[in-house]
């Protein structure tokens, strides 16, 4: 069961979070070494308390392959006074919104954020993909929607965010989408209207660093301006809300 903490609603006081679940170990390729035990020291001195470790699924080149996920219910979920949650950052494979982990694996996960990346997906401007996110969520372990905010990959915010306010799933607002480098397109655009759309209908939203290794985790210096700029209410921030965050869990 998640730990809980007093005074969690402190994300826009002390720019600080409890709670980074879309974070990514050597397992995931893309040039980090760090391991778990790394992840988790770094969570340790940047103040998280529960860290969720979600590696790219397997059409992602170099990542981990299904016998990893599988192996996950082995593993120590308490790590230098870090908890920590075994999930998957999935990718969608085709506009119809097929993933690429099985579903006995994706059961056997704390949870799931579904993500677009090329060239799993190549980019498909112009073509609305909201329907490969919609019937991506159809699977229960799908909790997050991993950066919407790619215009590479357009989608029908209302639409989606309504849907997904339905299935108890939650967007999340990418640090890494945000930054003044992000080969994402449209990211600053994108998440003012996935915040302002969430403000709009009450849906919380996940903050993540989306840290490749262990040097970003708790990192989410480029959201804050956007979340003090939309005015965002911290009520709908999942990351400083234990008790929330295992709610949206408890539906697997």
């Amino acid at each position: 069961m998640l730990a809980t903490f007093n005074n969690p609603m402190q994300v826009l006081a002390n720019s600080s979070i409890l709670i980074d679940l879309h974070t990514h170990s050597l397992s995931s390729g893309h040039g980090s070494t760090d391991t778990v035990n790394d992840m988790a020291k770094a969570a340790a001195c940047a103040g998280v308390k529960i860290l969720g470790i979600s590696e790219h699924g397997p059409a992602t080149a170099g990542s981990a392959k299904p016998s990893y996920f599988r192996s996950l219910k082995l593993a120590n979920r308490h790590r230098f006074g870090v908890q920590l949650l075994f999930g998957a950052e999935v990718n969608i494979i085709t506009p119809a919104g097929a993933l690429d982990l099985d579903d006995n694996v994706l059961s056997g996960l704390d949870y799931a954020l579904v993500s677009i990346h090329p060239p799993t997906l190549n980019p498909y401007e112009h073509q609305d993909l909201t329907n490969a996110y919609i019937n991506a969520m159809e699977h229960p372990n799908i909790r997050f929607l991993g950066h919407i905010d790619d215009a590479r990959f357009p989608v029908d915010f209302e639409r989606l965010l309504s849907i997904a306010k339905e299935k108890g799933v939650y967007p999340e607002i990418n640090n890494g989408s945000l930054m003044p480098d992000a080969y994402r397109k449209g990211g600053q655009e994108n998440c003012r209207k996935i915040l302002e759309i969430c403000k709009r209908i009450n849906l919380p939203v996940l903050l993540s660093s989306d840290s490749h290794g262990a040097k970003n985790i708790g990192n989410i210096e480029y959201v804050l301006p956007l979340l003090k700029e939309c005015d965002f209410p911290e009520h709908l921030v999942i990351n400083n809300q234990p008790d929330l965050l295992w709610k949206i869990l408890e539906k697997l």
